[in-house]
């Protein structure tokens, strides 16, 4: 068995259906797929709508955006029985959404300001079903000013831009803290992102449930840490790709947990 726990739709940012996104992760030899897009579930809806037609295993989550130590880190959230979060935490996203369609207007406003980049937040939220992220604003950049995705966020919406603005100011702890006060665990997303920024046991003390040890950007020495990590520290050790489009991310399956860490996740979110 093969769990890839790190995807997104187009209730987000990437490209696929709950339904087709599962379909593209069988193909890939997938057999437990984690739907995690970004301060958001509508994802859940659309799941519920098509559960008993799913080709493989699907759980439906969320990363969060957070932040500690002047640094971005995403918060993971898996719910027990795979089942509906607290009410806390849908009046926490549904007033995020708003926030991000804010933040979106604001990144267009602040790249002609900054860079005299000219784009339309009507066009980009023309072609996008969910919420619009830095990806989609970057894809209008692209196809505007004739520049592959990478060049695009390099030059203009990295975190330290003037043009970025960031999703929301939650912290680390109160993030694990809402997750935990409604149905949910909470594991760190791709850590190698923030390596060297702070020392990781700040974020595995505030309670934090697991490390996305497996990660496409990981050395083989890095995995081996966070595997190290998660067994000196009770914790769940997940893997996911972090799929987004057949573009910008890692593909489908790039990686993965087995059989012996799906069990220790699915003990812990009472999955059978």
């Amino acid at each position: 068995m093969k769990a890839d726990l790190h995807s997104h739709t187009l209730h987000s940012d990437g490209i696929y259906s709950v339904y087709d996104l599962a379909c593209v992760a069988k193909d890939r030899g997938i057999d437990i797929l984690g739907i995690t897009d970004h301060d958001n579930l509508d994802s859940y809806k659309s799941y519920l709508e098509v559960k008993d037609k799913l080709p493989i295993k699907v759980l439906i989550g969320v990363e969060l955006s957070t932040w500690y130590n002047g640094e971005n880190v995403h918060i993971l959230g898996y719910f027990y029985n795979n089942s509906n979060p607290g009410e806390e935490l849908i009046t926490f996203l549904d007033d995020l959404k708003n926030r991000r369609i804010d933040r979106a207007k604001k990144i267009i406003s602040n790249l002609k300001e900054y860079f005299d980049i000219e784009i339309d937040y009507d066009t980009i939220a023309s072609g996008v079903k969910g919420i619009i992220g830095r990806p989609h604003i970057v894809n209008e950049i692209c196809r505007k000013y004739n520049l592959t995705s990478d060049e695009a966020f390099r030059r203009y919406l990295t975190n330290s831009s003037p043009a970025f603005v960031a999703t929301s100011n939650t912290t680390v702890k109160e993030a694990i803290d809402l997750l935990h006060r409604n149905n949910a665990i909470a594991v760190w997303a791709h850590p190698i992102n923030n390596k060297n920024k702070f020392n990781e046991l700040d974020i595995i003390n505030m309670g934090i449930d697991g490390l996305e040890g497996n990660y496409p950007k990981n050395t083989s020495v890095d995995t081996s840490h966070y595997r190290y990590l998660c067994d000196k520290y009770n914790l769940l050790f997940t893997a996911g790709s972090d799929f987004h489009d057949h573009v910008s991310h890692s593909e489908v399956g790039t990686s993965y947990i087995e059989d012996n860490d799906i069990n220790k996740l699915f003990d812990k979110l009472n999955i059978k």
